[in-house]
């Protein structure tokens, strides 16, 4: 097993990322409905087995996309499978990225990073596509777990961010977490 994998959620745990305890406490629908609106295009970046991809893609209200974005294939098949008979499933285009950059082209108004920048082997690659794809004024949330994911790390990833004209607007509560929303600029 390589450094990379150790970082993954492991497949064979994929039903925690869908937990009702999770539920309770980080309702996907409080974190992300006031950012999303009809006609958006947004990026579930680091998506799993898509805890926010259905809440995003209903969010849309039959309008715009989502692209629910991961390394890991076996985690875009639990998630194909979930939306195979949801009325919103063709708001949802799953896409498998290759390991070293996102590999994406489109513009997005608002992506998401849920607990997904530590697993990251190449996150300044993927950082430097962010400012790439992100539309300008577009926002970018990042979450990451406080007591997996050292501060320092968080700090570091948010400087990065910001090197690359990403600036913070504001720094949403999330139950066990370190996140700010991000703002694309010039």
């Amino acid at each position: 097993m390589t450094n990379r994998q150790k970082n993954l959620h492991p497949i064979e745990k994929a039903k925690t990322l869908d937990s009702t305890f999770r539920s309770f406490f980080q309702n996907p629908r409080k974190i992300i409905s006031k950012y999303i609106t009809p006609e958006m295009n947004v990026l579930d970046l680091g998506c799993g087995t898509g805890f926010f991809t259905t809440e995003i893609a209903k969010c849309l209200n039959n309008s715009g996309k989502v692209i629910a974005a991961d390394v890991q294939q076996g985690m875009l098949t639990i998630l194909r499978k979930k939306i195979e008979n949801q009325t919103y499933r063709q708001r949802v285009k799953i896409f498998h990225c290759p390991e070293t950059h996102l590999g994406i082209k489109e513009k997005f108004d608002f992506i998401l990073a849920f607990y997904s920048f530590h697993e990251m082997k190449y996150l300044d690659n993927v950082i430097k596509e962010l400012s790439e794809i992100c539309t300008y004024k577009g926002k970018v949330l990042i979450a990451e777990q406080k007591f997996h994911v050292p501060k320092s790390f968080f700090n570091s990833s948010i400087e990065k961010m910001e090197y690359h004209h990403f600036k913070i607007i504001d720094k949403p509560r999330i139950f066990l977490s370190r996140a700010v929303l991000m703002e694309r600029g010039t």
